[in-house]
């Protein structure tokens, strides 16, 4: 990563509409790469790391659990123009099952479960 894109913590995640302890949680759990680092030790991001936020909580939103996120991520979904309607089929399956189940949520009249556009 270009240090010239590099984003601090703090950065991302005001950005991306979380807390910074959020972005610490998703990388312990494999949702966000370990970032580099500067000389002074922060994480640098790349702008990536934004749409990846968003993604995750996108998911969430729509019922997916960060588990079944973390498995959609492992199927490299990220570099895929970011879920282009032939690249979500994981996340659509599992939204289809989910609803075979039942909502875990209750989601505003007027909110459509496709809408998954970043």
């Amino acid at each position: 990563m270009r240090l010239a894109k590099a984003l601090k913590v703090g950065a991302v995640a005001k950005a991306a509409g979380v807390g910074v302890q959020t972005l610490h949680y998703y990388e312990r759990l494999g949702l966000l790469p370990k970032p580099n680092r500067s000389a002074a030790n922060y994480r640098l991001y790349g702008p990536e790391a934004i749409r990846r936020v968003r993604f995750i909580k996108k998911a969430q939103a729509l019922g997916l659990t960060l588990e079944e996120t973390k498995q959609s991520s492992a199927k490299d979904i990220w570099r895929k123009s970011m879920c282009a309607s032939r690249n979500c089929a994981p996340i659509a399956v599992r939204l289809r099952k989910r609803s075979a189940r039942g909502p875990r949520r209750t989601f505003p009249s007027g909110t459509a479960r496709a809408n998954f556009a970043i």
